[in-house]
């Protein structure tokens, strides 16, 4: 174990000592670093293809995700939420017939009993053979005021979103057909994966955010709703950049603080909780 140098980049040896200052100071180094070396952008990618190929999220049918915005330092999540909210690769149904071939054949069997019985008995069968897999149900975050409440919507296409006066994606309250959308609050089935951001994290699960505490007033009041429906708790991720993980215990947390049950960094995951433990098994 090397010695500390007296540096800004370590962190004080005094866990009260460690502020969100010394985390800006990091991602200002990350930044410069993503500007003056081609390619350095693929810890982002990295990071994202581990979680889009964990069995743990693909068996996920509910998520709620943030939506990464680069002026907050997080880590990106839009090939993340672009793979769920796209259509399985091989789920449509006429995957093997173009479009022209289905046209003509579908004239045909209003002409001729014999195209229609063909069509009935070749076509139907392999439908049903491909149905359509269960797509995935993303929510996003939609911060209401300054109070610390936030909300999850569901969305079903990144036009969902639009930039609030910070200039951050979110969803409005209602679609474009003037309907409101879904509140994971007021849904009738539990999420299975939240993915989470943050400034930095320790090995003991704490997290660090930015003060405003709406992703802990959130979280707990979701586990109270889990306990209330007698639900499995989701399964809390955060992604994290290498560098904004801390050994046990080195970042404050108070009372309202809830801890995440696993990092994903460029190095791979780093489940925490036993609820992580028993649930990312390989």
């Amino acid at each position: 174990m090397f010695a500390r140098p007296s540096s800004p980049w370590i962190p004080p040896s005094d866990p009260k000592k460690v502020t969100p200052i010394y985390f800006l100071l990091i991602f200002d180094f990350i930044n410069i670093f993503r500007i003056l070396i081609p390619g350095s952008f693929f810890l982002d990618d990295i990071i994202q293809s581990i979680v889009l190929e964990a069995p743990w999220f693909k068996s996920s049918k509910r998520l709620c995700a943030y939506i990464s915005c680069s002026a907050l330092r997080e880590v990106d999540t839009s090939k993340l939420l672009s793979q769920i909210l796209s259509p399985a690769p091989g789920s449509s149904i006429y995957q093997n017939f173009s479009i022209e071939v289905v046209i003509v054949l579908y004239l045909c069997v209003i002409y001729c009993v014999v195209f229609r019985y063909f069509f009935n008995l070749f076509f139907v069968s392999v439908l049903d053979g491909n149905k359509l897999p269960t797509a995935k149900k993303l929510y996003v975050p939609r911060v209401e005021d300054k109070n610390s409440n936030m909300r999850m919507f569901n969305i079903s296409r990144i036009d969902d979103l639009v930039a609030n006066s910070m200039n951050i994606l979110e969803p409005a309250s209602v679609d474009a057909d003037g309907n409101a959308r879904e509140d994971v609050m007021h849904a009738n089935d539990p999420v299975d994966l939240f993915i989470l951001p943050g400034l930095a994290f320790d090995r003991s699960g704490r997290r660090l955010g930015r003060g405003g505490g709406y992703y802990d007033t959130f979280l707990k009041n979701y586990k109270e709703l889990a306990k209330e429906k007698n639900w499995r708790l989701p399964l809390f991720v955060a992604l994290s950049y290498s560098v904004q993980i801390m050994d046990e215990e080195v970042i404050p947390v108070t009372p309202n603080d809830v801890l995440v049950d696993a990092l994903v960094s460029p190095t791979g995951v780093i489940p925490i909780t036993s609820a992580a433990l028993g649930r990312m098994k390989p």
